[in-house]
Formats: C-alpha cells, sequence, structure tokens
C-alpha cells in the first residue's frame, strides 16, 4: 500500500515565537504546574534582549506549551551559556511530543548562537520521569551545588 500526502497528518501543534498576548496562556499554563508566574514578569521576559520564548499553540492558536530560553556571556565558559528556564505543556497536550519539540527548538536556537554550555533546571523536583525525558533529548543529569539566598 504507497503512503499519500493526504496519509500524512501534520502536527496537531506548531510552534512559534511568543508575542505580547500569549501572556495569559502562558501564565495559566505555567501555574498549573505550580509556578507564581504573572503576566508583568512576562512582558520583562519577552523584551529582554537575552530571552528567547517560543511557545507550542493549537489549530486555534491557543498556547499549550511554552519554553523560555536565556544566554549570556560567562567568563567561566569562555563564551555564551543558556538556560532552558521554562518547559511546560499544559496536562491535555502531555505525551504528544509538545515538550520535545520545544526543546530541540530551544536547542537549535542555542547552537545558532554558539552557546558554549546549556542547562535545564528543574524548580519542582526531578522525578523518574522527568530525568528520563531530558535523558531521551540528549541530557545528562549535572554535579552542581545550587544556593538561594534565604
Amino acid at each position: 500500500m504507497a503512503l499519500v500526502a493526504s496519509d500524512l497528518k501534520a502536527p496537531a501543534f506548531k510552534v512559534r515565537p511568543a508575542r505580547r498576548g500569549d501572556a495569559q496562556g502562558i501564565v495559566q499554563l505555567l501555574n498549573e504546574s505550580g509556578a507564581q508566574a504573572d503576566a508583568q514578569t512576562f512582558a520583562w521576559i519577552i523584551s529582554h534582549p537575552e530571552m528567547e520564548v517560543l511557545v507550542a499553540a493549537d489549530p486555534l492558536d491557543k498556547v499549550v506549551g511554552v519554553v523560555s530560553l536565556s544566554h549570556r556571556p560567562l567568563l567561566k565558559v569562555g563564551g555564551r551559556a543558556a538556560t532552558i528556564d521554562e518547559l511546560g505543556v499544559a496536562r491535555a497536550w502531555a505525551r504528544r511530543g509538545v515538550g520535545r519539540e520545544l526543546l530541540k527548538r530551544a536547542v537549535e536556537r542555542a547552537k545558532v548562537l554558539s552557546v558554549k554550555r546549556l542547562e535545564v533546571q528543574t524548580i519542582l523536583g526531578l522525578t523518574d520521569e522527568v530525568e528520563a525525558f531530558f535523558k531521551a533529548c540528549g541530557f545528562e543529569r549535572a554535579q552542581v551545588g545550587v544556593f538561594r539566598l534565604k
């Protein structure tokens, strides 16, 4: 049986740069997972020259996933370093390739920026599922200590 173009399904979502009008959807999505996101901070992030935000949107252009990448020069790596600060997918869209595609796009952008070190930080803890996801996407667990000022 031959496969024809009409048999191929387009992804149910598209990835695009975030826009100011996405604030409510992004904030809601991140807050679902316990974050403390707000529209004012999103407006600051989206206009910051060292921050990039991509969203996955459904066919009606509703935000179903988000990834943010911050990048800056860093002396200890001898060049630019980047951090994936946010990676979130709406529960209804979990396990449909949204997170993997957003992460892939962030990695591609980091390569364009000639990033020497790319990290992902998880705020809500490292579950076996989260660790398996990042390992499957080519990341490995780093041996670093993080200290926060109280």
